[in-house]
């Protein structure tokens, strides 16, 4: 019997079962080509029937295995695997394509305190996440600050040092195994606090882009938390809808409105 961390999050333990699986995938025996059966993995990790399936389906969904009605999960070639596709693109990434040489700092990794609202969009049970804060420099200049909140129990499956190198769609598709779907944006403009304006080399009180971002895995359970709070001028909201329909976006009006003065 397999023995994982435990934790309060059924949720959590499927993510735990396919990451220690994709560790044994191509390196023990019984492994390389096709794993045990579903209800030789119930045996082995001491779990349900439906926390096997979920785990094997992140695995399918990052590519590793493919299942066959009826005849097993069979392990996919490394020759023949490809990463999964996602519709999130992180700062350095949208930034690099604009031509700009963006060097990504990490500020803080680990188990925080998660605020109200990250506690209710992450539907967590003990009220703390896995943080991660980042700070985005162009020439020096700090130009952008991402707080990135994910289920505490991704910290089993992301280093400090895996933090500090890869972006939040590459940790989340290739470490965490999640096939990411629906993604909310919310844009607004604030002033910036003293810690904030610290970090940005700003005025305090200078106006900051904040763009708050919730992605869901593909069955709609969200899976990370993130802000970004970005000096104005480095990027440019756009939104385009497909096949002649509008997407789901929402204006809402500050309170109270007009704002004075």
């Amino acid at each position: 019997m397999q023995t994982l961390s435990d934790t309060p999050s059924s949720r959590a333990l499927h993510h735990q079962i396919a990451q220690h699986l994709s560790g044994r995938i191509g390196r023990e025996d019984g492994y390389h080509d096709r794993l045990p059966s579903e209800a030789a993995l119930c045996r082995i990790y001491s779990v349900s029937r439906v926390t096997i399936r979920h785990a094997l389906r992140h695995l399918e969904n990052a590519g590793l295995v493919c299942r066959r009605q009826g005849r097993g999960t069979f392990v996919v070639p490394p020759a023949d695997r490809n990463p999964p596709a996602h519709p999130v693109v992180g700062l350095s990434a949208i930034l690099q394509a604009r031509g700009m040489a963006v060097v990504p700092e990490l500020l803080a990794f680990g188990l925080a305190p998660a605020p109200p609202e990250v506690a209710r969009t992450l539907n967590l049970d003990d009220a703390r996440a896995l943080l991660m804060r980042r700070r985005y420099l162009i020439d020096a200049v700090p130009v952008a600050v991402t707080e990135v909140y994910y289920p505490p129990a991704f910290r089993a499956f992301v280093s400090e040092n895996d933090a500090r190198i890869h972006s939040s769609p590459r940790l989340m598709t290739e470490h965490i195994g999640l096939r990411l779907g629906r993604t909310h944006l919310t844009v607004d403009v604030i002033e910036a606090q003293p810690a904030l304006a610290a970090e940005l080399a700003m005025a305090q009180g200078s106006p900051v882009m904040v763009m708050r971002r919730v992605t869901c895995d593909d069955a709609g359970v969200a899976c990370e938390h993130s802000t970004l709070l970005a000096r104005p001028g480095i990027a440019r909201f756009s939104i385009t809808a497909h096949g002649g329909n509008l997407p789901d976006t929402d204006f809402i009006p500050r309170d109270p409105w007009p704002p004075a003065g």
